[in-house]
């Protein structure tokens, strides 16, 4: 059933420990090909970070396919940046990212990450560390952090393995952490350098899971539900988990009027909100809603009938 409140699975109050470490996701990008987005969400894979961009001109082959796909199968999506401090200023990397990705980055999504890894070239590792010392390292991070949150009101979290936390100095540390230990146990990441805490941890590289050919990288939340919601920016505590089985939203994506079908009940208050919060009031008539003013990107339609029953859906205007 697709007409659940969004982002139900984590509306549970009373949960266990256990149940809170088990928040699981992946990351992807073109070398997992075409994926069938309904089997990693019915596999319990709830969320995902989807490759957009790596240095300062190459757009991955499927970003926009793996978001499309993965927020209409209802997974909870985030982009990130592969970093090339090897060639690039961090603002014509960060110019990229935003360029391709700034439409996934606000309320509902992951945060937007910096990948800080060794890249390659040739086939030849490129070992950072030997390229720049830890304070010219850490600020080219640091720009590419702050020019990112400066653009888009959104903190950027990084993804570094044990050596790079290690290696970049205290200054970063202000940010998310979401941290590369492939050790295939769920248990807390060690050797996290000046980190404190961390949010994340990329515990396989080898993952197998159905709607995936091949291996695919598994990731673990640090928090309970309500602390993933805090994370994606979505407040919960007024919204309702039921089903209403005769609303029928359509087409979805849509690029120009989007069809409401409720059967017989009637209809009270009706709105679109974008991922920066903004309310756009808008005009049903005769069982539709003219969207084609709308900026591509994702937005929430909010319905509230004349019983009281309050509707949530994802729609994607394209």
């Amino acid at each position: 059933m697709k007409t659940t409140i969004l982002f139900s699975l984590f509306f549970f109050s009373s949960i266990s420990i256990g149940f809170c470490q088990d928040l699981l996701g992946i990351d992807v990008s073109n070398w997992q090909g075409n994926i069938d987005w309904e089997q990693v969400k019915a596999d319990g894979y709830s969320y995902a970070w989807a490759k957009s961009t790596e240095g300062m001109t190459y757009t991955d082959p499927m970003f926009f396919t793996n978001m499309e796909n993965g927020l209409n199968a209802n997974v909870v999506m985030g982009a990130y940046h592969f970093a090339r401090p090897d060639n690039n200023t961090p603002q014509e990397d960060a110019a990229n990212f935003l360029n391709v990705a700034s439409a996934y980055i606000g309320n509902g999504f992951l945060p937007p990450v910096l990948d800080l890894e060794n890249p390659y070239s040739g086939g030849q590792a490129i070992l950072l560390t030997d390229m720049f010392t830890s304070e010219e390292l850490s600020n080219w991070a640091q720009e590419w952090m702050i020019e990112v949150e400066t653009q888009t009101g959104i903190t950027p979290y990084i993804y570094i393995n044990g050596n790079y936390a290690n290696y970049l100095n205290s200054s970063l540390t202000e940010y998310g952490l979401w941290f590369a230990q492939p050790d295939e146990n769920l248990s807390p990441p060690t050797n996290i350098g000046a980190w404190e805490d961390w949010k994340f941890k990329q515990f396989s590289w080898w993952g197998e899971i159905p709607g995936i050919q091949g291996d695919v990288d598994l990731n673990i939340f640090n928090g309970t539900p309500q602390d993933f919601n805090t994370v994606i920016g979505i407040n919960t505590a007024e919204m309702i988990t039921q089903e209403y089985n005769d609303v029928n939203v359509f087409p979805n994506p849509t690029s120009s009027f989007l069809n409401i079908n409720i059967g017989e009940t009637e209809i009270d208050k009706i709105a679109l909100q974008d991922t920066k919060g903004i309310i756009h009031e808008t005009l049903f008539k005769d069982g539709s809603i003219d969207c084609s003013f709308l900026r591509p990107g994702l937005y929430y339609l909010h319905l509230v009938t004349k019983d009281g029953f309050k509707y949530l859906k994802k729609i994607n205007k394209i």
